[in-house]
């Protein structure tokens, strides 16, 4: 069974961020180009849904980014194929990894208390 909310999640986040600008100029747009292409075309004449595909894209904010894996969970809820893909294009994105962020307020040793850390854990 294909948890939809995690690769929705997964697609979402390699739409917005800006690694995959780099990504598309690397690979000549195949994957990320494909992949807008075929959220595009599921999303038809949602507008809702477009808006936030533009949104996630601009400006990569975690509520545009979380709008556009709402509306990519729907729509995979509603057709098993394209659930299907949104597994396959997280899988061929590697987002099956670790990322961590942490800001530091002062240097490492004395912020021990004053950091912030933000840890996704793809499955």
């Amino acid at each position: 069974m294909i948890d939809v909310v995690s690769a929705s999640e997964a697609v979402a986040g390699l739409l917005a961020s800006g690694a995959v600008k780099q990504l598309a100029e690397d690979a000549g747009g195949g994957l990320v180009a494909g992949v807008i292409a075929r959220v595009r075309k599921v999303f038809g004449s949602d507008m809702r849904s477009l808006d936030a595909l533009q949104q996630a894209q601009q400006d990569g904010s975690g509520a545009a980014v979380g709008d556009l894996a709402s509306a990519l969970a729907w729509y995979a809820r509603r057709d098993q194929g394209f659930a299907e893909e949104l597994a396959g294009w997280a899988a061929q994105a590697g987002t099956g990894g670790v990322t961590q962020h942490v800001h530091a307020g002062r240097d490492a040793y004395v912020a021990g208390r004053d950091q912030t850390i933000h840890q996704r854990s793809g499955e």
